[in-house]
Parts: C-alpha cells; structure tokens; sequence
C-alpha cells in the first residue's frame, strides 16, 4: 500500500475516531450534569466499586486478543477463528466468575446490594464477544466509520433511558442498567457491519499462538486496572461511599481531555503503527508531531481545569459535589506529568512491544498498591498526593528508557519534543495564577475577572500554537484542504 493511501486511510480512520469520540462526550456530559443532581454521591460511590470489578472481568474477558488480532501481520481465517472461539471461553469463564463472587465482594465492602448490581453487570461480559471481534476487525484496516454510527446510537439510547430511569427515582440502578442497554444494543448493531472474514464459528486450534502473546497485554491491562482503581477500592472499604463518589468525579473530570483527545487519537495509533511496520515505512517521525501537538493541548487544558477547578465543579456537578475540586486540582497535576509519554503506548502496542509495556505497568501498579495500601493510615488525601505525584515520573523514566533500548528514539531526542508544549503550558497558566495572586483564595468568584483570564490565557495559547513549526505546517494543510472544499 502507497503512503499517500496509508495517510488517506490515517485521516478518515482519525476524524471518525474524533466525531465518535465528541459525540460521546456531548451525550455523556448532558447525561452527567442531569444525573449528578438526581443521584447522590454515596450512589455513585457503589457503582463506582461495581464497574471497577466488571472492568476487571471484561479486560480478563479480552486478555490481549483483539490487540493480537490487529498487531498480526498475517490474519488468516484460521486464526480469526480461534480469536473468536478463545475470546467465547475466556468470556464465559470471566463473566461466571463476577457473577458467582458478587456475595463475596459485597461482604468485603458491607455493601448487599454490590450482589445484585454485579451479577447484572456480568451480563456485559457475557454479550462481549459478539460484537468485540467485528469491531477489532474492522478498526484493524482503519475502518472507524461503524464504530461512529454503533458506538453514538448505542450511547444516545442509554442516555434517554438513564434520565428516565433517573426522573423514576432508580437510583444506582440508572447507572447499571444504562450500561447494560449500552452493551446490547452496540453489539446488535455492529451484527450489520460484519466483514466477510468475520466467521460464524468459532474454532481454538490457534489459540495456544494467540494466548502465547495475549497473555502479555492481559497482565498489563488487569495490573494496570487494579493500580488506577486502588485508591477508590481502598476508599470504598476504609473510607466512605460518598468520599468514594467525590474522588471518583474528581478522576472523570480530570479524564476529560483523554475523553475529547487521547480516546479518540490512541485507537487509531495502534493499528496505524501496525500497519506501518507491516509496510516498512517509518513511524516516529510521523508520531513526533502528533506527540508534540497532543501534549501542545494537553499540558494548557491540564493547567486551565485544575486552576479553575472549584468554578468547574460547581458549575457541571453543583455544590454537593464541591469536595471533588480539592481531588481535581491533584489529578491535574499528575496529568500533566503522565501524559508526557501516553502517546507511546499504543505505538508500542501496535508494534507489538507488549511484553515491554507489562513490565513498566507492572513496576508502576505495584509501586502504587504498595504506596497506597502503607499511607492508608495517614487518610485518603495523602494517598493521592504521594501516588500521583511521584509515579508518573518514575513512569516517564521508563518509556523513555524503552525507547532508548528498542533504538527507536534517543532520549535527549525525546525531551527536547517536549520543549514547545511547555512554553504553551506556562504561557497558558500565567493569567490565571497572576489573577489567583492578585484577588487571593476565593478569586474565583470574581467572574468578570475569572473570564477574562481564561480569554487570554486561551489568547496566548492560540498565538503561540499558530506559531509552532510542527503547529504551522498542520494549520497549513487543513487551511488547504477546507480552501479547495469551498472552492469545489
């Protein structure tokens, strides 16, 4: 395949991965701003504790297969079977295993109705693989267009039926069952888009192949899991519902710009990269720009929310959620440090470095299970702030370190691509910490003044951006593109 046709197939996989991802984002954020106000926080704490274990159970349903499936280079029939029929089993096995342990867990945390909420949850795992493989093939040759009408359907029917269910006094029933009608529909609709190598039975006589290398990407996915959600899981036993519920607002709200950006970007880096090492072409200098422009947005948003992390809060969630700021200003800061090297993981996982991302996973999540469980007595606050400060910088270290060894990027080459969005990062934070100083704690109260510094922070950001060789060239082209549409 030609590059042009390579960078075509990029484009369209990239802007339907972006309309998906937005489109979600409008829907949840209407969802979320009418939901918080009609379930409480200890509501959204239990649920909180239930979707960690059922996000367990789908990435051990999952284990790696469908990231087999698109680092590859060779899909045959045979093996899409055996994806198939392995991922049928696992899935089985791990939907089984939520829905037996359900009393045990709700023993755990002293929390009977978990049982009833998890072992309704375990269906999701069940319903998985019917749709999972038809996704991953597709998405496989950058084929994001059913992703956009199956994923955007699927939410905008949950959505309608959680607010009904919310205005009906459900509860934390709106949030369960919203997932459970999320799950059946996308897999009914991706059932029209089923490509012709997509097979009716499944079969395992590959599967020893397939697991050999899953396995990797499986421990990564559950350690990387469980490390996330340690402190929530903690909280949740040792702590309260409610300072559960806030924490966990705080972790969403502060995963907004991976929610409008990384979510949409990262599924189509992986298969890209793929793909371009099936065809021998070079890939870090097409991904230094995207690096270079991701974090160029990422670190201004990071600084501008946790700044305004009070006046955010209060405005999208109101007053009973205010405790949820304090966690959100600490997760902003950790942002900032974390994504300095999140791009890199899906390129390494679409090159097929799976076994390097586990270790690093595993190094980083063990550190954090052990940090979180020895500072449990010194209370909720100090666990975050020991955690998520410190980690992400030993994280950093060693992707970089990774990119060292595998000869793909010298280190110092890497730093210095960091440079351009720190300029933008102070640029971007400089009003508002000069506003903050000048009117004192509760500055943000002043409005007038409030706006007026995120304008010209988002002034200073633009001019800067614009000016960025990496930015310029980018502008250029779409200035190009949309030109000759208007033209024709």
């Amino acid at each position: 395949m030609s590059k042009s046709t390579h960078e075509g197939s990029f484009r369209s996989a990239l802007a339907y991965s972006f309309i998906t991802k937005y489109l979600n984002i409008g829907l949840q954020l209407i969802s979320t701003i009418v939901l918080v106000r009609l379930i409480t926080p200890e509501e959204y704490g239990l649920y909180t504790i239930a979707f960690i274990f059922m996000v367990t159970a789908s990435i051990i349903k999952e284990f790696g297969v469908n990231n087999y499936l698109i680092k590859e280079e060779k899909l045959t029939q045979e093996i899409i079977q055996s994806a198939y029929g392995t991922l049928l089993i696992i899935s089985f096995i791990s939907g089984s295993a939520l829905f037996f342990s359900a009393s045990l867990i709700a023993d755990f945390y002293q929390q009977p109705e978990l049982i009833n909420i998890l072992q309704l949850l375990s269906l999701n795992i069940f319903l998985a693989p019917f749709g999972s493989i038809i996704d991953c093939l597709l998405k496989r040759e950058l084929n994001f267009k059913p992703a956009l009408i199956t994923g955007t359907s699927s939410q905008f029917i949950s959505v309608l039926a959680m607010i009904y269910m919310a205005y009906c006094d459900f509860g934390v029933y709106t949030l369960v069952y919203g997932s459970l009608i999320q799950a059946v529909v996308q897999a009914l609709l991706l059932q029209f888009y089923r490509p012709a190598n997509m097979p009716l039975m499944p079969k395992l006589s590959q599967s020893r192949k397939i697991l050999s290398y899953s396995k990797f990407v499986g421990v990564y996915g559950i350690v990387g899991h469980f490390g996330t959600y340690i402190v929530e899981l903690l909280s949740g036993k040792f702590f309260t519902l409610e300072l559960t519920g806030q924490f966990n607002r705080a972790s969403s709200t502060a995963s907004l710009f991976n929610k409008l950006f990384t979510e949409a970007l990262n599924p189509v880096i992986s298969p890209y990269a793929s793909k371009l090492k099936r065809s021998g072409e070079g890939l870090m200098q097409r991904m230094r720009v995207i690096i270079i422009l991701t974090l160029s947005c990422a670190w201004p948003f990071y600084a501008v929310l946790g700044l305004c992390a009070e006046p955010v809060v209060l405005i999208l969630f109101g007053e009973k959620w205010m405790t949820s700021s304090y966690f959100l200003q600490i997760f902003c800061t950790a942002r900032i440090l974390s994504s300095s090297v999140q791009t890199l993981e899906p390129i390494l996982m679409g090159l097929g470095m799976a076994k390097a991302l586990m270790k690093i996973v595993l190094i980083i999540n063990v550190l954090r299970i052990f940090i979180s469980i020895l500072l449990l007595q010194y209370g909720l606050m100090v666990m975050i702030i020991c955690t998520s400060l410190t980690l992400p910088l030993l994280r950093m270290s060693l992707f970089i370190f990774v990119l060292h060894r595998k000869n793909l990027v010298e280190w110092h080459t890497y730093l210095s691509w960091l440079k351009p969005p720190a300029v933008l990062l102070i640029a971007s934070a400089a009003p508002l910490c000069l506003t903050k100083l000048y009117l004192g704690q509760n500055w943000w109260q002043s409005y007038i003044y409030l706006i007026a510094a995120i304008i010209f922070s988002a002034i200073l950001w633009l001019m800067l951006l614009s000016k960025q060789e990496d930015s310029a060239i980018v502008i250029k082209e779409v200035k190009s593109k949309l030109f000759n549409k208007a033209k024709k």
